[in-house]
């Protein structure tokens, strides 16, 4: 963008030449000229100092929508204090980072200018330079939020604080401050400190009302008190949630066998007695309001329980041996799918841990389950049937081809079919989990590469679309002019080098994606292929493969186990000098007279 010399910018303030500055404006690139020429006018009158308002006019045009963010900075001048706005103004750091978040997200723009001290803590006292721990958060909340806290107390609070630490990992993430790794761990920190605050106020209210929860004991034995947990389940189990996530929860406390205390009367005695169940239930819908109802300060995070044990139609809340009993007798697999990234949040984290454990069986098939890959690949092709015009796949990062979605659903297809046999599989996080499929031999170092680069890449963009209006929403921006900010917000100077990153991630992602329902992919064991690795055979994966696909075009189906084991046995006498396999089909040959 071509900048015009800041001595006729100087000119034309001094004069309060507004159309004159229009004029100067839409040269040096600014998309709304007259209404940026009215902000600098007024820049001008609150500052006092010309060659500083003519410097921040340099400084935006390098954001991602430059008229917005003098807009944003124009009204951040009437919330915050004008000694505070100036010591973050002179410094270059401070300019340029304010202004990153001013021109990027009116979401985060209206959090600073509703709440002047939020601008304070994150600019004067340096939080937009602190990462944060779920430890600290948590410990943070029970200092802002007292235990005797009532409904309404609590709800402004964890509000209030959502709202605050969305600023810090907002800023964090678009001014480059912090990896995408961080910004996801971060922010599911978030939601588990805030439900576990509203798990702990929430309980002292109900233990008021009914007493404590106790399980029922052997004569002679004290009553425990009954634990409740409070499952993550999706992204938020895997921390990976973004600026716009539901929170997928599943509520489950240890048994039926018990009634609280009740509350002793001196009229009538003792009272308000209830069952474990009844309680247990009530606890979970007071958290799911607390977290998920929107009111004036708007809502923590919105709660999504459909994921329970029978869905909507389901119980609030399940003791652990009900949830046994269901997932054992009609579990599905799309549910098996869903608990691979189940990870208790909230509450008693071990009993939680308890109720996993217990369900490993469901969860991780020691026996081969190649029906699972089916009903993943119908679930996939039910998303694409749904993405009813083809223009919407291609805007939608999530579930479109190459999208997230693809990369997640060849995670998991590998991880319950592998991971009964392998605990090293049973790893929650996506990236994680690619580079240990890696280390296993069941993904290549290229796919590995190719499918985490794509997932930093889709994730990131899917932020920066959300960070705007904290809506929830993958899909790309049709306006010309609202993808060219994005691709500013990522990175990019124009949107056509933004396109052709996004399509080559896709691309890799689709070649991979449909490669994993295959049978040669289906075949490859970690065994043999780190067998064949340590023989130097370049492509040990594909060499199983091969072996298998040979396999199943002579009908022998059944014996690919064998195949397998074939490869990893007699590799090194199909090994040439230099290093690759030199006869397959006399492997192939070998193995099928055994």
């Amino acid at each position: 963008m071509f900048f015009a010399g800041d001595q006729i910018w100087l000119e034309l303030l001094k004069a309060d030449d507004e159309k004159g500055l229009a004029e100067t404006a839409a040269a040096s690139g600014f998309g709304e000229p007259g209404r940026t020429a009215a902000n600098l006018c007024l820049l001008h009158e609150t500052f006092a100092e010309p060659q500083l308002v003519i410097d921040l006019a340099k400084q935006a045009l390098t954001t991602a929508d430059p008229d917005l963010a003098l807009n944003n900075l124009e009204r951040l001048c009437t919330a915050v204090d004008k000694s505070d706005l100036t010591i973050v103004l002179v410094d270059d750091s401070g300019t340029r980072q304010l202004l990153t978040v001013l021109g990027a997200s009116p979401f985060l723009s209206g959090i600073l200018c509703r709440r002047a001290s939020f601008f304070a803590g994150l600019f004067r006292k340096g939080q937009i330079n602190q990462s944060k721990t779920e430890q600290q958060m948590c410990a943070e909340l029970r200092q802002m939020i007292g235990d005797d806290a009532d409904t309404a107390e609590m709800k402004k609070g964890l509000r209030t604080y959502k709202a605050e630490e969305m600023l810090r990992i907002g800023a964090r993430d678009l001014c480059g401050m912090a990896e995408l790794e961080e910004v996801t761990a971060e922010l599911s920190a978030l939601a588990a400190a805030t439900l576990q605050r509203a798990f702990e106020v929430c309980s002292r209210q109900l233990q008021k009302e009914y007493g404590a929860p106790l399980l029922d004991s052997a004569a002679g034995e004290p009553n425990r008190e009954a634990e409740f947990t409070i499952l993550g389940m999706g992204k938020f189990g895997g921390c990976e949630l973004n600026f716009s996530s539901d929170i997928d929860l599943i509520y489950f406390y240890s048994s039926d066998r018990g009634k609280t205390t009740g509350i002793e009367d001196p009229a009538r005695g003792q009272r308000n007695q209830i069952s474990l169940h009844q309680y247990f239930v009530r606890l979970s819908e007071m958290i799911t309001r607390a977290i998920g109802q929107a009111t004036e300060d708007g809502f923590v995070f919105r709660v999504d329980l459909r994921l329970r044990p029978e869905g909507n139609s389901g119980e609030m809340a399940n003791s652990l041996a009900a949830g046994e009993i269901y997932y054992e007798s009609w579990g599905q697999s799309w549910e098996r799918s869903a608990m691979l990234k189940a990870r208790p949040v909230a509450g008693s984290k071990a009993l939680g841990e308890q109720l996993l454990e217990r369900l490993d069986p469901f969860i991780y098939r020691r026996h081969l389950d190649y029906a699972m890959i089916d009903d993943i690949k119908v679930m996939k092709q039910k998303i694409d049937r749904n993405l009813s015009r083809e223009k919407e796949g291609e805007l939608n990062l999530k579930l479109g081809q190459g999208g997230i979605r693809e990369i997640e659903f060849f995670i998991q297809a590998l991880q319950l079919i592998n991971a009964g046999k392998n605990p090293s599989l049973r790893e929650r996080n996506s990236l994680k989990a690619l580079q240990v499929l890696c280390d296993e031999g069941l993904v290549t170092v290229e796919e590995r590469d190719d499918l985490s680069a794509a997932y930093r890449f889709l994730r990131t963009t899917e932020h920066r679309i959300q960070v705007v209006h904290e809506q929830q929403t993958h899909n790309l921006p049709v306006r010309p002019e609202e993808l060219t900010a994005l691709a500013r917000r990522c990175g990019f100077t124009e949107s056509d080098s933004f396109m052709v990153a996004l399509q080559d991630h896709r691309s890799k992602v689709t070649e991979v994606f449909r490669g994993s329902f295959t049978p040669a992919r289906r075949s490859c064991r970690p065994r043999s292929a780190r067998r064949l690795r340590s023989f130097s055979i370049p492509t040990p994966s594909r060499t199983c493969a091969w072996t298998f696909s040979k396999r199943k075009a002579s009908g022998h189906r059944k014996r690919h186990t064998k195949a397998c084991w074939f490869c990893a046995r007699e590799a090194p006498r199909g090994i040439s000098r230099n290093g690759h396999a030199a006869d397959l089909t006399g492997l192939h040959r070998y193995s099928s007279r055994r």
